[in-house]
């Protein structure tokens, strides 16, 4: 751990709880819109497939966005970028209220995937620089759990608010809760600000040395495959839920209330595991297992039977999400950790944003069968190329 970092259990809490909300808000905001597609469908006239450049949008700029500020944060540390973003995101989801064309609300979600990517991208770099990598997969488990808090929690009650005041008045509450998370980082998190650091005159130079390591290369090809294939799925389900089973957003959010239930115990547990057999590991099963759960989801009744594939695809996502930040906290030391995690997070938002353009030529003309075909067809070749390139590390210098 960092020297400058207090080791006082009360500090990592507040630390904790910080990150926790953090990527809470970015997850509700990157997936509030999954249960509204068929809603927003009819206000604005366009049909789904059209619809998915808002997800492609959003994840191509925060792709882009975050190769700027990943060098700049090695730098000037995490926590200017988390409260400069925080501030940001709560102007940009009041400004999102304000759209009345399906033009302008992809605009203003292509500006919100960009400040996401520079949350995402800090909240997994400020708990590489603060916590030992020994035990840092049991506080990112923690941490990462807000994921599924936000399918629990965030998105149902976004769907409730959009079907009985609107889907616009789910921005104000965005906007609402990241000013209230930037009062509390500006009064509990530490500073990390670096006065000693040297200055990066050329980031793209640092880059292109991470493109040249087989682990590093590695782990940036599995987050493009295994984090489009992801998106794949999720993007078009509610259109699909709607279509086949008639489902109402309160209804398709209810469907990703339960199945979140598991996976938000089971990202801790995660944590606790991938500390103890290793990273690497746990993510080879988990994601290979997902496999047979993503092949049978369009093939399965409504109810019970839906319920319980999806609960297993959950259990695996958490599993192996957990495993895959940790381990990748690992293959670089701390002066360029944020640099590696900017350019993982646009290998990430760069498989979602294709790999969700093909999900919607798949759905209008396979069915969603073809979407999860072609969403497990990715995730098997996570696994591979993890299994024969990425190694897991040892504790990383500079710690």
């Amino acid at each position: 751990m960092d020297k400058k970092f207090g080791p006082g259990y009360a500090q990592q809490g507040f630390v904790i709880l910080s990150l926790f909300g953090v990527l809470f808000l970015a997850s509700v905001d990157n997936q509030l819109l999954i249960p509204l597609l068929p809603g927003l469908s009819r206000e604005f006239g366009e049909s789904i497939q059209t619809l998915g450049w808002l997800f492609s949008g959003y994840a191509f700029s925060a792709a882009v966005f975050n190769l700027w500020v990943g060098p700049i944060s090695d730098r000037r540390g995490r926590v200017v970028f988390l409260r400069g973003g925080l501030l940001a995101f709560a102007l940009l989801a009041l400004l999102t209220r304000t759209a009345e064309s399906f033009e302008s609300l992809l605009l203003f979600r292509v500006g919100a995937g960009a400040i996401a990517g520079v949350l995402s991208t800090c909240t997994a770099s400020y708990v590489g620089d603060f916590f030992p990598y020994e035990r840092r997969g049991r506080v990112m488990g923690i941490i990462l759990s807000s994921y599924f808090a936000a399918l629990i929690f965030g998105i149902p009650i976004s769907s409730w608010v959009a079907q009985n005041w609107g889907w616009r008045t789910v921005f104000l509450v965005s906007s609402t809760i990241a000013a209230g998370l930037v009062l509390l980082t500006v009064l509990k998190m530490p500073s990390d600000r670096r006065e000693t650091r040297p200055r990066q005159d050329r980031p793209w130079l640092s880059y292109w040395l991470l493109l040249k390591g087989r682990d590093t290369v590695g782990a940036l090809s599995t987050s493009f495959l295994i984090s489009g294939g992801t998106l794949a799925f999720l993007t078009f389900i509610s259109a699909y839920l709607d279509e086949r089973f008639g489902l109402e957003p309160v209804e398709i959010a209810f469907v990703f209330m339960v199945v979140g239930v598991g996976a938000i115990v089971a990202s801790p547990l995660a944590g606790w595991l991938s500390d103890r057999l290793t990273k690497r590991k746990v993510f080879l099963i988990s994601n290979t297992a997902l496999i047979i759960p993503l092949l049978a989801i369009d093939r399965v009744a409504a109810g019970v039977p839906l319920l319980t594939v999806l609960f297993l695809v959950s259990l695996c996502v958490a599993f192996r999400q957990t495993a895959l930040q940790t381990l990748q906290t690992g293959l670089i030391s701390a002066e360029r950790r944020g640099s590696f995690l900017a350019l993982r997070n646009c290998f990430s938002q760069l498989g979602i944003s294709a790999a969700v353009i093909v999900a919607g030529y798949c759905y209008s003309n396979y069915g969603y069968g073809g979407v999860t075909m072609f969403a497990a067809s990715l995730t098997f070749l996570g696994s591979v190329i993890l299994f024969f390139w990425v190694s897991e590390p040892n504790d990383t210098p500079g710690e």
